[in-house]
C-alpha cells in the first residue's frame, strides 16, 4: 500500500539523518549536526545502502500508482482538510458538571441510596451507550450531601471483564487514592481492603458492567459484607439483564435529556459563556440539531465541540441536513466529527486505540508519544512540538473526544480518559495500524504498526510483523512476577521502532542490543533491571527524544548523554552520575537522587533546556548560572539537603531568566541563595549588597522548608500563586520594598497575584511591623488568600 511505501521512505530518511549525526557527534562537535560529503565514509554510505534502497522504494512507489490507475483513482479525487480553526474565545473546555442537565436524576439516585435498609443495597443506572450514566454518577459520587454521609467511597471501572480479584484491587487502590505494587500478593490486598472497610459506611460504584454472572457478583459479595449494614453499591450498565445477574436492588432507567436542555447543553458547549448574544438564526438552526441527538449527552457535546469552529448559518444547515443523521445511532454522529478533524489530530486520536478502555491517559507520556511518531509539526521555528501536543490535547477536550480531565494546582491538565464510545471509534479508524493485545488475546492475525499488550500477552510478540513495527508498548501488570529476557529477546527484531516502554522486567537479554534500534525516539524502562552496560548501547540513538529509566545501578555518564543531541525529556532515578562531559541539547531534565555527584558549569550550556527539576540530589551544594538558559520555562528544586547557593554571573546586559515561569524551592534546608560567582562565602554582605533583576515573566513561585533563604531575585510581577511556608519572610519583604521604590509605573507588586498560599509566620501583623503600607494593599487586593497555622 501507499502507506507502507511511505514509511520505507521514512525509514531511508530516518538512515540518512542517523549516519550525519554520528560522524558529526564522533567528530566532537555536539551543537549542530550536519552533513560532510568530502567524507569517505558518507560516501560509501549513499553508494552501498541509501542508493539500493531508494531504486527499491522508487519501483514499489511505481506499482503503488500503477494499482490506483487500474482502480481509476486519481490523487485529486482525495481531499484533506488541513485547518478547522476553533471560536478565538473558546480557549478552554467545559467539565462534564458544567453541562449536566441531569439535577433531577441526581436527586432522585441520592433518595434511592438514602433509603433505610439494614443489608447492603445495590442500585443500577440502565441506560443505552452515550446517555450519560457514568456522568450521573460521577455526580452522585461528588454530591456533597453523598460524601457527608458514606464515610468511605470507591470508584471502579469495571468494563468488559467481571474479575473480582481486579475489582478488589481497584476498590483498595480508590480507597488509598494512589497505586498500589503489582507485586503485592491478592491475600494482602484482601486484608488491607477488609481493614479499611469493617464497619464502616461506604459507597462502591461499579461503572460501565459490561458482563457479569451470579457467580462471581457472589464472589465479590464476600468482600464487601465487612461493612456497616447501611453501605450501598451503585452500577451502571447499558443490559437490564447484567442489572438482575447482579440483585440491583433498584433499576433506574435512565431516558435522554429533553429538547430544551439539549439545546441549553449544545449552546453552553458551543459558546462558553457568550450564549446571550447568540444570532437568532443559529439558535433556531441549534435548537433543530439538539432535537435530532434524541436527548444524547455524548451526541450533543461532539457536535457542540464540532459547531465551535462554525459561525456561518450555512455550515450549521450542513451540520443540520447532514448524510449522518439518516443511520439514527450515535456512532454515525461521532464519525462525522472525527471526520471533521484537521489530518494531524485524525492520526493522534486513532494512535489513542492504543490504550484499553477507561484508561486514565497520563497527558505528558501522550504528547510525548505523539512526538515519536513525528504527529506533532511545529508552524515556526519559536515553537515547541510540546506547545502543538498541548494544543491538540485542548481541542480533543473541547470536542469531547476526551473527557474526565484532571487539572493540576497549577491548572495544567494532568490525565484524562475516552468515553467508551469514543475508545470504539478509536479502534474502528486505526484499522489495523494499532493493534491492543490483552489476557484473551489468542494470536494477532494482522500486521499492527502499533501495539500495546498486556504481561501475559507477551507470547504474542512473536507473531508480529518486525519490518512494520513502530509502538511497542507494555502495560503495567497486575503479576506477581517481573517478565524475563528470554521472553524479550524477540525485540531485537523490531528494527523499526520509534517507541519502546517496559515496565518491570529483567532485561538481561536485552540491554546490549538496544542500541540497534536506532530509530527510537521514546524509551522508558520504569523499573527495569539488568541494565548492565545499557548506557554504552543507548548513546548510538541519536534520534532519542524521552527517556525515562529507574535503573538502581550505576550505569550512566553525562558523556554518554552528551551524544544524544535530540533529547528533550529526561527523566532518571536512583542514578549514580560522573560528570566527565558536558550534555548538550537537552530541553527536559529531570534529575532524581544523584549521590555525591558533583555539577560543573555544564547546566549552563543546555541551551535548549525547557524545564530542569532536581530532586534529592545527594550532596550537592551549589546549582551552575541559570540565568541565561533562554527556554527554560520551569525551575524545581527539592529535598537537597546539603544546596546551599545558586550561583549568578555579574554580567546582566543579556536577559535574565527571559522564559521562567514557575519556580519552586522547597525542603533545602540551608539554601541562603543567589550568590555571585567568585563571591567569599564568609563575607555574607558581599553578594547581597548586589541588586540582582526581578524575574521578568515569573508566574508561579513556591517556596517551602527553606528557612534560611533570604536573597533571591525579586518576583513583583508575579501572576498566579505564591506558596510560602516554613520559610523566612525576608524574600517577601524585599520583593515588596525594593520593587515599590524601583517601579516605573503605577502598579503596587504582586498587584497581578490571584492567589496567596502562607503559614503563620507571614500574618499581617508581622508583616506589617517589618515592611511597607505595600503590604497591607497585597491584602487587600488578593482575591484569594490561605493561612495555615
Amino acid at each position: 500500500s501507499l502507506k507502507d511505501v511511505l514509511h520505507l521512505a521514512d525509514d531511508l530518511l530516518d538512515e540518512f539523518i542517523i549516519e550525519g549525526m554520528r560522524y558529526k557527534v564522533d567528530a566532537g562537535d555536539k551543537n549542530q549536526v550536519t552533513w560532510v560529503h568530502s567524507s569517505s565514509s558518507s560516501h560509501n554510505f549513499l553508494h552501498q545502502k541509501v542508493a539500493p534502497e531508494i531504486e527499491k522504494i522508487q519501483k514499489k512507489f511505481a506499482d503503488v500508482l500503477e494499482e490506483m490507475d487500474k482502480l481509476k483513482l486519481s490523487p485529486k479525487d482525495v481531499v484533506v482538510k488541513q485547518t478547522d480553526s476553533l471560536r478565538s474565545k473558546s480557549n478552554s473546555f467545559l467539565f462534564e458538571s458544567d453541562i449536566t442537565g441531569r439535577e433531577d436524576d441526581k436527586e432522585e439516585i441520592i433518595n434511592l441510596l438514602r433509603q433505610p435498609h439494614r443489608n447492603i443495597l445495590s442500585v443500577a443506572i440502565v441506560g443505552i451507550g452515550g446517555i450519560g450514566k457514568t456522568t450521573l454518577a460521577r455526580f452522585v459520587y461528588n454530591d456533597v450531601e453523598v460524601q457527608n454521609h458514606f464515610e468511605k467511597q470507591m470508584w471502579v471501572c469495571v468494563s468488559n471483564n467481571f474479575d473480582v480479584k481486579t475489582i478488589v484491587k481497584k476498590m483498595l487502590e480508590s480507597l488509598m487514592d494512589s497505586k498500589i505494587d503489582d507485586k503485592l500478593s491478592f491475600e494482602y490486598i484482601q486484608h488491607k481492603l477488609h481493614e479499611s472497610l469493617t464497619g464502616e459506611r461506604y459507597l462502591l460504584v461499579l461503572d460501565d458492567i459490561c458482563s457479569a454472572t451470579h457467580n462471581k457478583w457472589t464472589q465479590l459479595k464476600t468482600y464487601l459484607m465487612c461493612g456497616a449494614g447501611d453501605s450501598r453499591v451503585l452500577m451502571t450498565t447499558r443490559s437490564k439483564i447484567v442489572s438482575k445477574r447482579l440483585q440491583a436492588s433498584n433499576l433506574y432507567v435512565l431516558n435522554g435529556l429533553t429538547p430544551e436542555i439539549s439545546w441549553s447543553v449544545l449552546k453552553k458547549i458551543t459558546f462558553g459563556n457568550e450564549t446571550s448574544g447568540v444570532n437568532q438564526e443559529l439558535e433556531s438552526i441549534g435548537k433543530k440539531i439538539a432535537e435530532k441527538c434524541k436527548g444524547m449527552p455524548l451526541a450533543i457535546r461532539t457536535l457542540g465541540g464540532l459547531l465551535q469552529s462554525k459561525s456561518e448559518e450555512r455550515e450549521w444547515i450542513s451540520v443540520l441536513q447532514g448524510d449522518f443523521w439518516d443511520k439514527e445511532n450515535i456512532m454515525s454522529i461521532l464519525k462525522f466529527s472525527y471526520q471533521s478533524l484537521p489530518l494531524q489530530l485524525i492520526q493522534c486520536f486513532a494512535y489513542c486505540s492504543l490504550f484499553p478502555k477507561d484508561w486514565e491517559i497520563e497527558k505528558d507520556m501522550l504528547i510525548q508519544l505523539w512526538m515519536a511518531q513525528g504527529y506533532l509539526e511545529c508552524s515556526d521555528e519559536k515553537q515547541l512540538m510540546e506547545d502543538v501536543g498541548n494544543k491538540f490535547v485542548k481541542i480533543f477536550l473541547m470536542k469531547s473526544f476526551f473527557q474526565d480531565a484532571k487539572v493540576g494546582e497549577d491548572g495544567d491538565i494532568v490525565s484524562f480518559k475516552m468515553h467508551d464510545l469514543m475508545h470504539d471509534l478509536a479502534i474502528q479508524v486505526a484499522g489495523n495500524d494499532c493493534c491492543y493485545l490483552d489476557s484473551e488475546a489468542k494470536s494477532c492475525v494482522q500486521r499492527p504498526m502499533h501495539v500495546s499488550l498486556e504481561p501475559n500477552a507477551v507470547h504474542l510478540l512473536a507473531s508480529l510483523d518486525a519490518s512494520r513495527l513502530r509502538t511497542l508498548i507494555l502495560l503495567s501488570s497486575n503479576e506477581e512476577e517481573e517478565l524475563n529476557g528470554d521472553e524479550l529477546s524477540v525485540i531485537f527484531n523490531f528494527q523499526h521502532l520509534r517507541v519502546l516502554k517496559l515496565s518491570n522486567c529483567s532485561l538481561s537479554r536485552l540491554y546490549g542490543s538496544i542500541g540497534n534500534l536506532k530509530h527510537l525516539r521514546y524509551l522508558n524502562l520504569t523499573h527495569c533491571r539488568d541494565l548492565g552496560s545499557l548506557y554504552k548501547s543507548i548513546s548510538s540513538l541519536v534520534f532519542l527524544q524521552t527517556l525515562i529509566l529507574t535503573p538502581n545501578e550505576k550505569v550512566f555518564s553525562t558523556k554518554v548523554l552528551s551524544k544524544l543531541v535530540n533529547m528533550r525529556h529526561l527523566h532518571i532515578s536512583d542514578w549514580e552520575a560522573s560528570s566527565d562531559e558536558t550534555p548538550s541539547g537537552f530541553e527536559k531534565l529531570s534529575a532524581l537522587q544523584y549521590e555525591g555527584m558533583v555539577f560543573s558549569n555544564w547546566l549552563s550550556s543546555l541551551t535548549n533546556i525547557v524545564e530542569i527539576s532536581f530532586f534529592s540530589c545527594g550532596t550537592l551544594q551549589y546549582l551552575p548560572p541559570l540565568e541565561r538558559l533562554p527556554f527554560l520555562k520551569s525551575l524545581h528544586i527539592s529535598f537537597i539537603d546539603e544546596l546551599e547557593y545558586i550561583y549568578y554571573e555579574q554580567d546582566f546586559t543579556s536577559a535574565f531568566f527571559p522564559s521562567l515561569e514557575s519556580l519552586s524551592l522547597q525542603f533545602c534546608y540551608k539554601l541562603r541563595g543567589w550568590w555571585r560567582i567568585g563571591d567569599d562565602f564568609n563575607n555574607t554582605n558581599c553578594s547581597q549588597n548586589l541588586s540582582l533583576p526581578p524575574f521578568p515573566h515569573l508566574c508561579q513561585l513556591s517556596i517551602i522548608g527553606c528557612q534560611m533563604l533570604t536573597f533571591m531575585p525579586a518576583y513583583p510581577d508575579l501572576e498566579n500563586r505564591l506558596d510560602l511556608y516554613n520559610c523566612s519572610v525576608e524574600t517577601l519583604v524585599a520583593t515588596l520594598n525594593t520593587a515599590a521604590l524601583e517601579s516605573m509605573n503605577d502598579f503596587p507588586p504582586l498587584s497581578m497575584l490571584k492567589s496567596l498560599h502562607i503559614d503563620g509566620n507571614f500574618r499581617k501583623s508581622n508583616l506589617g511591623l517589618r515592611t511597607t503600607s505595600s503590604v497591607f494593599l497585597l491584602y487587600k487586593q488578593l482575591p484569594f488568600i490561605i493561612v495555615k497555622t
